[in-house]
């Protein structure tokens, strides 16, 4: 039976293309390595669902009233989406025998709470895109809070997955930066600049490889 990985999206995955496409990248990446591969998400669109295949099972979590479309920038309303996403990622955990967590944006503190609550303590990937630090993101108590558990889940995560240097210039210099890695879009044909699928394929693999080498023991 090929090892999985749960993938755990944004709260505002339905918003975000490029996310979406990340995550349909990530998900066919995966496969090729012989992975099996579910999602959690907090709904779903058609967007998301046009591109993935027919092997990835999906999951969302209840709809909570007055959080259908949270903003963009930290908020009440995206701590209740995540606050469910973690419930619904921690009974999935104990029903299946995952490899790894794979979060993507305020996902990747979801999979770092998730990580924590599971008693296997699972190696989780942070993945982020558009970091509530970001330059043009409302400060806030909201914003404060939400920056320092993002700096938690990249602290603490096995492996950290960036698109480009400026994204990585939105975290605190003192982060450690060992277990970054710099994974252009796998869109080649679009952007001069991206990773051809092979390329893409080729470095999820090695990092894959990486977070799940057999640890040594004392």
């Amino acid at each position: 039976m090929p090892s999985a990985v749960l993938i755990i999206a944004s709260t505002r995955v339905h918003s975000d293309v490029q996310e979406i496409l990340r995550i349909q990248d990530t998900a066919a990446s995966l496969i090729e390595q012989g992975r099996a591969v579910d999602l959690l998400v907090p709904r779903t669109c058609a967007l998301l669902l046009a591109a993935l295949a027919s092997t990835v099972r999906v999951f969302t979590v209840p709809e909570f009233p007055f959080c259908g479309a949270p903003p963009p920038r930290a908020s009440l309303r995206r701590f209740i989406i995540g606050s469910l996403m973690f419930l619904r990622g921690v009974a999935l955990v104990s029903r299946r025998d995952y490899a790894a967590l794979h979060g993507m944006n305020d996902g990747a503190i979801v999979a770092k709470a998730i990580a924590r609550a599971s008693l296997r303590r699972l190696p989780y990937v942070a993945e982020f895109h558009l970091p509530f630090a970001a330059p043009g993101l409302r400060r806030g108590i909201h914003t404060t809070i939400a920056r320092a558990m993002e700096r938690s889940a990249f602290r603490h995560a096995a492996a950290v997955v960036l698109p480009d240097e400026a994204t990585l210039a939105c975290f605190p210099p003192r982060l450690p930066k060992a277990r970054v890695s710099l994974i252009p879009d796998p869109h080649s044909e679009i952007t001069p600049n991206a990773f051809t699928l092979g390329e893409f394929t080729a470095a999820l693999a090695h990092l894959y490889d990486y977070i799940l080498r057999p640890q040594q023991k004392n």
